[in-house]
Order: C-alpha cells, then sequence, then structure tokens
C-alpha cells in the first residue's frame, strides 16, 4: 500500500522542504521506493534534489487532472515531481470542490511502483495544501523547536481536522522539531509543549547544523551532501521512526 504523506507548515523557514528532502533521500537509502511531489510554485524541493523547473509540465498535468511529470534524482530510490513558478496559475485558475481534488486525479494516472509519495505543500493554507490534504492519509509538521515556533499549530490542526471532514484516514502523524538545540533548556519546554498538543507524535528533533543549510545550494539532500553530518543523522533518526509509527498505524487501522 502506498503511503501518502503531506508536509505542511504555513510558516516559511521551519525546515519544511528541508524535511521533505532528506526523509525521502533516507527511506531511499533504507530501500523505499520514494516519489517527492513538489506542488509549491517556489520549487524549492526541486531545487534542493538539483532540478530548476518552471512549473508548466505540472501545471499542464493538473489542468487535465493526467499523468504527472516524474524525473528520476542522484538519491538512490527517489524521483521527483518538479515544480517552479508557472505552477503558481494553479492557485487562481483551480477553485472549489472539483478543485480541490486534482492531485488525487493526477496520482491516480501516474504510473509508478512506489511505496511512499512526500507532498511538499506551499507555506500557506490554500487550494494547492488542500489538494495534498485530500490526496494523503498521513500529515508531518516540521516545527522549529522554540516557542515561536508552536504558534499557529492549532491553525494547521483545524486545517486537517477540516479536510479530515472528507478524507476521514486523513491524521496528523507527526511533528518534528527542526533547528533544535538540544542542551538549552528553552527546547525542553517545547519538546514538553509539543508532546501535550500531540502526544505519542513528537519525533526525534533535528539539530541545528550548517551543513542542512548548505546542502539545498548543491542540489543534494544531507546524506549525500554531508553523510557523516549530525544533520544527516538526526535525518536517519526522524525516517526510521517514522517508517515503524506509519507501518504501525496501517497495521491497527
Amino acid at each position: 500500500m502506498r503511503k501518502i504523506v503531506s508536509v505542511i507548515n504555513h510558516k516559511g523557514g521551519v525546515g519544511k522542504t528541508t524535511s521533505v528532502v532528506s526523509i525521502a533521500a533516507c527511506l531511499g537509502q533504507m530501500g523505499k521506493k520514494v516519489l517527492v511531489v513538489d506542488i509549491d510554485p517556489q520549487g524549492s524541493a526541486s531545487v534542493s534534489l538539483g532540478f530548476h523547473d518552471s512549473g508548466g509540465s505540472i501545471l499542464n498535468a493538473f489542468k487535465g487532472a493526467g499523468s504527472l511529470p516524474v524525473v528520476e534524482t542522484k538519491a538512490p530510490g527517489v524521483a521527483l515531481v518538479p515544480s517552479g513558478p508557472e505552477f503558481a496559475e494553479a492557485r487562481h485558475r483551480f477553485s472549489g470542490s472539483i478543485g480541490s481534488n486534482i492531485l488525487e486525479r493526477c496520482l491516480r494516472n501516474t504510473e509508478g511502483k512506489w511505496s511512499w509519495i512526500i507532498i511538499d505543500c506551499p507555506p500557506t493554507l490554500e487550494i494547492l495544501t488542500l489538494n495534498a490534504l485530500n490526496s494523503s492519509r498521513h500529515v508531518i509538521v516540521p516545527v522549529e523547536a522554540h516557542f515561536l515556533g508552536l504558534n499557529g499549530l492549532n491553525q494547521i490542526k483545524t486545517a486537517v481536522e477540516a479536510a479530515g471532514k472528507k478524507n476521514k484516514q486523513l491524521a496528523i502523524e507527526a511533528v518534528v522539531p527542526c533547528r533544535a538545540h538540544l542542551r538549552r533548556r528553552v527546547h525542553r519546554e517545547v519538546m514538553a509543549e509539543l508532546e501535550k498538543i500531540f502526544p505519542g507524535r513528537v519525533a526525534p528533533a533535528v539539530r541545528e547544523n550548517v551543513s542542512l543549510a548548505e546542502a539545498p545550494g548543491r542540489g543534494l539532500p544531507i546524506i549525500l551532501y554531508a553523510p557523516k553530518s549530525i544533520g544527516a543523522e538526526d535525518y536517519k533518526r526522524v525516517s526510521r521512526w517514522l517508517s515503524k509509527k506509519i507501518k504501525k498505524e496501517q497495521t491497527v487501522s
């Protein structure tokens, strides 16, 4: 069964795209077949995997609810649906209940033997993010590990719950604390607060690491750019935790 995961946060700079690319690459290294679907017109996930795309191909796929454009990446086991600035037109072209289910139809029409499909959403809660939520069963929310990072989590929970009225299987599976400083008291306080809000769903923390900031500029995920860095180590830990958790959730349901 395909595990379709939306990675969302309506704030930028919280580690959302870094988490998408890093988790996908780690899962690929674990022997999984992964498709990253970039539906953010900024195309950050695409750039982070070495592609600079116009966004025209994914826009055309959406217009006809047809097969998505898929390219192979340098990361073993990881393929990509690239995006770019032209895809911003989708925000204005599509609306309503029909417009919010186009991605789901496109995925059904896209052939490929992926065990994981990970969707990088725009940093806004709008029609493209709604498309992702309607297509997914699982949601991952990366958050910055300080108190300002907690702002807006209720809004995200509300958006997921609203989408869940139609997509009954949808749920926030994990919160990934990013840019963490494990020795600081504020980190421990934030982790405790996250556990109150999302009991049993707080992933291992990802520490602040310069290699994570450098990797997108090289068009490589962290485990290829700096495989011995703490960023690579942390995302491997997150990916193993996430793989076990989602497997357990699917078994229970």
